[in-house]
């Protein structure tokens, strides 16, 4: 992989899961970026994901196999990342 920037922002990603809701992939992909990262002190991999939950458990099959895969996406990278912050109603909340 050849990519010249230092800080890559990665948005949408409850989005990408509902296209490719495999989470093999995804431990894959979280896992090449974060090698990415941790090869130069100055990379940065910046993920943004938006809570798809709202502790509603959807009807379809297809959309709980998707909240489910979020969900779980959503831990791999929390055991990944070294800051993890919250943004709800504007307000910011570090959690890790």
């Amino acid at each position: 992989m050849n990519i010249l920037e230092r800080i890559v922002v990665m948005e949408g990603l409850e989005a990408a899961i509902r296209r490719i809701p495999d989470l093999t992939y995804w431990k894959r992909m979280f896992q090449m970026w974060h090698e990415w990262e941790r090869q130069d002190s100055g990379r940065t991999v910046v993920w943004i994901g938006s809570d798809i939950t709202q502790g509603v458990v959807p009807v379809e099959k297809e959309e709980r196999l998707w909240r489910d895969v979020t969900g779980w996406c959503y831990q791999q990278l929390a055991q990944l990342c070294d800051r993890i912050d919250r943004v709800w109603c504007g307000l910011a909340e570090r959690m890790k």
